[in-house]
């Protein structure tokens, strides 16, 4: 979720903008009305209600008074979050990345298969889908120890990744900001335009606006190095939040000298199941739960939020079309459908959402306790999902289409507060 914007690019390139979507159909985009407001407004809403009808809920368990009987079983749905939502989300997120890393390997640009390429694309998205799906909850190691930067840091500062394949070094500001780590990074060597990018692609220069002196050789041997990072990252999630962690992950994110206990010793797991205990960084129960729920960072609210206002406002309201996320890919509405997912299975106790069958949840708990609040925010999480979906994709011609900008020529910008 990091943004890095705090940079600016001279990516501006004189001339008529070109839209660039030479990939999409033009029979199928006569059927899409990219013109029309209403699909992005309404989805911008539709996160708003998201983050008020959570907000309303963490009220209601604030100012309630709460029996034992309720307070256990709040206590229930912490542990089940940890359990059953926390830890195999990052698990899962392991290991799609470690499925990526290996697609790739250390192939050669005379050694890879399209077979190869297609596997790591397929790798990159589940992956991708684990990580958007953790976001509600990234208060707690990936905050605490500056893990999500790393991994999902945008917009891409393409500036700072050309002076790396042209020089072979990282500069001060790239490792500062880590704009050209993780996903994003990935995401431009292994697609363009929606699509996989092929062997004869890596076998020639790059064809992308501002790369055609660079060798895709090159663009493979920069994803080798940035997939195995990627890949600690997500084992340092995994480990940090489980009370059991697997061995081989843990010693690997030890051998990298990587901090994955709270500071007063727990796993973030334990942290968050035992809160109220002197062990625990979290004072009580309630504290435990906004954290889940409403804290302005790492919680429901705070990714409800960021896909509204952020990763759809910044370029449908505010014309930053540099902003979008996942551009090379067009995997950004599932992106942000997939951040609200993570909301979902937060609320429902699981990995699967409104489909799923916990034993213990909010949505139980909201059932019987304050039917009318719970049923509202279950409303507003599907349609977010449903209104985000309803937007023409792909969101980066959606956007561009409405400000008549290019995404390639818009100067990427520090965003006013």
């Amino acid at each position: 979720m990091k943004k890095s914007f705090n940079f600016a690019l001279s990516l501006v390139v004189a001339g008529a903008l070109s839209m660039g979507f030479a990939s999409c159909d033009s029979s199928d985009d006569d059927k899409v009305d990219y013109n029309n407001k209403v699909y992005g407004q309404q989805a911008m809403n539709a996160c708003e209600d998201v983050i008020n009808q959570l907000d309303l809920a963490m009220n209601q368990i604030e100012k309630s008074n709460l029996t034992d009987a309720q307070k256990a079983e709040l206590q229930q749905i912490l542990e089940n979050n940890v359990d059953n939502v926390i830890v195999p989300t990052y698990k899962n997120l392991a290991d799609a990345a470690e499925k990526l890393q290996k697609s790739l390997g250390d192939l050669s640009a005379n050694e890879i298969t399209q077979e190869n390429i297609d596997n790591a694309c397929a790798a990159f998205k589940e992956a991708r889908a684990w990580w958007e799906k953790s976001e509600a909850f990234l208060g707690g190691a990936a905050s605490d120890f500056d893990i999500d930067p790393g991994i999902d840091s945008w917009p891409l500062n393409r500036d700072l990744l050309h002076s790396y394949f042209t020089t072979g070094e990282f500069s001060e500001e790239a490792l500062d900001d880590q704009s050209i780590l993780g996903f994003h990074a990935l995401e431009f060597v292994l697609f363009r335009d929606g699509k996989n990018r092929t062997v004869a692609e890596f076998q020639s220069n790059d064809t992308y606006k501002g790369f055609t002196d660079v060798k895709g050789a090159e663009e493979l041997k920069y994803a080798e190095a940035v997939a195995k990072e990627l890949v600690i990252s997500c084992y340092n999630l995994e480990v940090a939040w489980s009370e059991t962690p697997n061995a081989a992950r843990l010693k690997a994110v030890q051998d990298a000298d990587r901090d994955y206990l709270t500071k007063k010793g727990k796993s973030f797991g334990w942290n968050m199941k035992n809160s109220g205990s002197t062990e625990s960084t979290f004072d009580g129960l309630k504290d435990a739960l906004s954290q889940v729920l409403n804290d302005d960072e790492g919680s429901a609210v705070a990714i409800a939020d960021e896909v509204g206002s952020g990763k759809i406002g910044h370029p449908f309201q505010s014309g930053y079309i540099f902003y979008v996320e996942s551009p090379y890919s067009y995997n950004s509405l599932t992106d942000f459908q997939n951040n609200i997912r993570s909301i979902e299975n937060v609320w429902y106790g699981n990995t699967n959402g409104a489909n799923g069958s916990a034993q213990v949840s909010l949505s139980q708990w909201f059932a019987k306790n304050d039917s009318k609040t719970g049923q509202a925010v279950e409303a507003a999480i599907s349609s977010a999902i449903s209104k985000i979906g309803a937007i023409p994709g792909p969101f980066v011609k959606y956007v561009s289409t409405i400000w008549n900008k290019s995404f390639e020529d818009d100067e990427v910008v520090e965003i006013p507060e």
